[in-house]
């Protein structure tokens, strides 16, 4: 037999055998497929998530724990990180709402290059000096004093360091109707002192059974006349009302 008849006939056969091989292998793909899962896009459910009454227990263990990390330390936290030091047992659903309600608390603050959460308080207190100088440049502002509350999340030692400036005499606290204290700058620069005598005369005299009216009489009669004028209520001036004989065409 001729010997390029030969090497056709098995260049034939190979290329057979090569064709059924790759119609086989549709199908074997096709049926791997089927029996593998699909991978789907992650889609949190977080409808479902904000329904849980336990929301709100994640959101302030969390807030707690950053608030503590930043007294200590002043570097942003992963949720991942956040979570495992708060010690939650969170699914990737409960996962990602809290991620999205830590980025929308006034008490977060959010990178978003690094995706990491840090606390975010009031004022950047971190010593003594830091609340003496917030101190002194609300007093000189006038913008008023500052909460107690606002101080004791930046310092962890923030009543001892309140009572070395209170020795000092450079605080005034006073407590609001609410039970919340309120820090002031003392400027003992412009207090005069004042005799005992004086100072008892002053809370001797008591005004309670005077009324403002009173009070009032009481300045006019000395030629005092300064409070003219701030309790008077102005009236709204009358419209003049149309007459009925111009309405009806009289």
């Amino acid at each position: 037999m001729n010997s390029n008849l030969l090497q056709q006939h098995a260049a034939f056969k190979r290329q057979a055998a090569s064709a059924n091989s790759s119609s086989s292998s549709p199908s074997a793909s096709s049926s791997k497929s089927r029996s593998e899962p699909s991978k789907k896009r992650f889609k949190p459910d977080l409808k479902s998530v904000s329904q849980n009454p336990n929301t709100f227990k994640w959101l302030k263990l969390s807030v707690d724990k950053l608030r503590k990390r930043y007294q200590k330390e002043r570097k942003p936290i992963s949720v991942e990180d956040l979570i495992k030091a708060v010690r939650l047992d969170l699914d990737p659903h409960e996962k990602m709402w809290l991620a999205n309600a830590l980025k929308e608390n006034v008490k977060v603050e959010y990178d978003r290059e690094r995706d990491k959460f840090a606390f975010k308080p009031a004022y950047p207190i971190h010593n003594k000096v830091d609340l003496l100088t917030i101190l002194r440049d609300h007093y000189e502002t006038g913008m008023g004093g500052i909460l107690e509350s606002d101080v004791k999340e930046c310092l962890m030692r923030h009543e001892e360091i309140m009572t070395e400036i209170k020795e000092e005499g450079l605080l005034r606290t006073i407590r609001r109707s609410d039970k919340q204290n309120v820090l002031f700058y003392r400027d003992t620069s412009v207090e005069a002192p004042m005799e005992a005598q004086f100072q008892e005369m002053w809370n001797s005299v008591s005004v309670r059974e005077i009324s403002e009216q009173d009070i009032e009489n009481y300045l006019r009669r000395v030629g005092i006349s300064t409070m003219e004028g701030f309790n008077k209520k102005k009236r709204p001036p009358r419209r003049s009302q149309p007459r009925d004989d111009v309405m009806c065409g009289c």
